[in-house]
């Protein structure tokens, strides 16, 4: 008996917690739209603070990660594939991901992440009871960051004129967004040219199309934007044209600079509310979070590409630069 008391002491308490509480290896569904080498390093946080909290991949956790490799058309069909095998919970990493899976299944718990706003996207009644098999992290409940990114783009090129959005019909979020900047693009006396990309195909063209438009910086609006975040940068690269990203991943991969919420600590967050759902709890009770964790990231690498200063006062207020 001694021996054993010695063996389980000199264990992790975290590790005991997650190995008395689950009797058997509960499966996850992770369930990313973008390519495997990019959403694998996304989903990151996750697994980390899903090991933190003691859900040790291959002993009582089984991961059934699901990549679209950007076909947004074929996410229906990979949802429907992903809830026939069953798994104990969902973690939806993106909205179109977020709304496939909540149509598939209203009785495996989904979490969500990424999502700008879950009740225009249908997802939740509320966000402090979500009422369904869903709840999860959103990226804000207040209003669009679309302005504030166009008034720091003001800040470092006040000559521009012509912005271009790169936007998708489909994502709520995206719509909000161009509604957001309306006011301020009228205010400045702006164009703001809108193409739309629902796949790749259309995305190239999309793209393609702002180049052509000779627009003066490209704002994506859209999660096909992030999963393609290295193709967009190629495309813009060669015609000169900043990139004003989302998020940090956007930022490292070549966008001038990126402003909004940490998508590290929301898929982070997420984990604990996947926690949660795994020991017992039901999404129905657990209110929606909000992003709480935001970021200016600007990449001064991209800057001397594109031949562009950054004044000093949006370097002291970056939260991280990129050399």
């Amino acid at each position: 008996m001694l021996l054993l008391g010695a063996g389980l002491a000199a264990r992790p308490i975290w590790r005991l917690r997650a190995q008395t509480s689950s009797a058997r290896v509960r499966r996850v569904g992770v369930f990313t739209p973008g390519m495997p080498a990019t959403d694998e390093a996304l989903s990151k946080p996750f697994y980390e603070e899903m090991r933190h909290l003691g859900w040790i991949e291959g002993e009582n956790v089984a991961y059934d990660r699901v990549y679209g490799n950007d076909r947004m058309e074929m996410l229906p069909q990979l949802a429907e594939e992903l809830v026939g095998r069953r798994p104990d919970l969902i973690l939806a990493a993106s909205p179109p991901t977020s709304r496939a899976a909540k149509r598939a299944t209203s009785s495996i718990p989904i979490i969500f992440t990424a999502v700008v706003d879950p009740l225009v996207a249908g997802l939740v009644a509320s966000l402090a009871r979500p009422g369904g098999n869903v709840t999860g992290v959103t990226q804000s409940i207040a209003d669009s960051l679309a302005p504030k990114r166009l008034q720091l783009l003001l800040e470092i090129l006040p000559g521009v004129k012509r912005i271009g959005l790169l936007s998708d019909p489909a994502d709520p979020g995206a719509h909000h967004d161009q509604m957001a900047m309306a006011p301020l693009v009228g205010a400045h006396g702006l164009t703001m040219i809108v193409a739309n990309a629902t796949d790749p195909v259309a995305f190239e063209g999309a793209v393609a199309n702002l180049v052509e438009q000779r627009v003066q910086a490209i704002f994506p609006a859209s999660s096909l934007a992030i999963s393609r975040r290295d193709r967009l940068i190629e495309l813009t690269d060669s015609a000169r044209i900043p990139v004003v990203g989302l998020n940090f991943p956007m930022a490292d991969a070549g966008a001038l600079f990126s402003f909004g919420p940490s998508l590290a600590d929301q898929i982070r967050r997420s984990a604990h509310l996947a926690d949660k759902v795994l020991r017992g709890a039901k999404p129905a009770d657990i209110p929606v979070e909000a992003a709480t964790l935001f970021e200016l990231v600007v990449n001064l690498k991209s800057a001397r590409v594109l031949g562009i200063k950054i004044p000093q006062s949006i370097l002291l207020r970056a939260d991280r630069v990129i050399q």
